[in-house]
């Protein structure tokens, strides 16, 4: 008798535990699949998109929302704008410049159905030199016409657009360090320019990159190096022209760099298109504002992001759902 009544406690446990999980599993929404195009499957805009992926996931039916690499901050407005993703990361600057159809984006059709979520991190100057290169700015590898080994990322990434404002407003470019005995490698991702510095395989590398990036601080930690900072004149013509914000990166920010650096930064952002559902960017919205201090525990990059700077540095008109939210939250009236 008493082990009839201690199966039938089992099985009304079982049947209960049962129910209350398909409950749950009925009660979560369902929305159609969504990707998120990214960047270099090796960097920080992958790492990060994979996380906010795996959260929305975790709050509707099934694993509907997937992060990709994809076209970089360059060429994820592209793809967009013909409809090859759902969701993209960027700046803000290239979004209104694909608006505009203006350089970059100077023989593409304009794009007008880009809407911006929201704002994360920003991304910043970073021109690092072996520590023997006599130079404190990048105006002094050209007026002294060293010869640079450098490494550089792909001819598309938001970096090397970065680094052609620098040198052409210096009246270079990167084909006079090879003039000049240098060399210089195209195509390589973050961490493949990393290893390069470690290995001693290049002295000077550039990346616009999250502040604090992990891979640029273990690449300092393994070999001593010097960043570079920009004139003023340069910072002048990236922020006025270009949208960039000037920036003073601190002492301490990466191994060696006891000094400040004059540089620019810009915000990266997430953004999708006018006709995406309003309860889907409502939602992924929502999760990433609620995932602050996930973010921050997850990547060193947000240890002084707030979700209330969300807003900021979009470029292009705000998506409904993502202003929904933001109302709601009282960050926009």
């Amino acid at each position: 008798m008493k082990k009839f009544k201690l199966l039938f406690i089992t099985l009304i446990s079982v049947f209960f535990v049962l129910s209350t999980f398909s409950l749950c599993l009925a009660g979560q929404e369902k929305i159609p699949e969504i990707s998120i195009s990214t960047g270099s499957p090796t960097g920080g805009w992958y790492r990060v998109g994979a996380l906010i992926a795996e959260w929305v996931n975790q709050r509707v039916e099934g694993s509907p929302v997937t992060a990709t690499p994809g076209g970089g901050g360059i060429g994820n407005p592209l793809l967009l704008a013909k409809g090859d993703a759902d969701i993209g990361v960027s700046y803000g600057t290239f979004l209104k410049a694909l608006e505009q159809g203006t350089k970059p984006y100077e023989n593409e059709p304009k794009a007008t159905n880009l809407r911006g979520m929201f704002s994360l991190t920003s991304n910043a100057h970073v021109f690092l030199v072996d520590k023997n290169i006599e130079a404190t700015f990048v105006k002094d590898i050209i007026d002294k016409k060293i010869g640079l080994n450098f490494a550089v990322a792909n001819p598309g990434d938001s970096g090397n657009f970065a680094l052609d404002i620098i040198l052409n407003g210096l009246g270079a470019s990167l084909e006079d360090f090879k003039k000049w005995g240098g060399s210089v490698q195209e195509g390589l991702a973050t961490s493949e320019r990393v290893n390069l510095w470690k290995d001693r395989q290049i002295n000077g590398t550039y990346f616009m990159i999250p502040i604090g990036n992990a891979d640029v601080t273990n690449g300092m930690a393994s070999r001593s190096g010097k960043l570079l900072g920009l004139t003023e004149p340069i910072q002048e013509i990236m922020v006025e022209k270009w949208g960039y914000v000037k920036y003073e990166m601190p002492p301490g920010t990466y191994p060696g760099q006891d000094y400040p650096v004059p540089a620019v930064r810009m915000p990266y952002c997430y953004f999708t298109t006018e006709d995406a559902p309003e309860d889907v960017i409502y939602l992924i919205t929502k999760t990433v504002a609620e995932s602050e201090q996930d973010l921050r525990d997850s990547e060193g990059q947000f240890k002084n992001w707030k979700a209330e700077d969300m807003i900021n540095g979009l470029g292009v008109q705000i998506h409904k759902g993502a202003l929904k939210y933001y109302k709601e939250r009282g960050w926009i009236k």
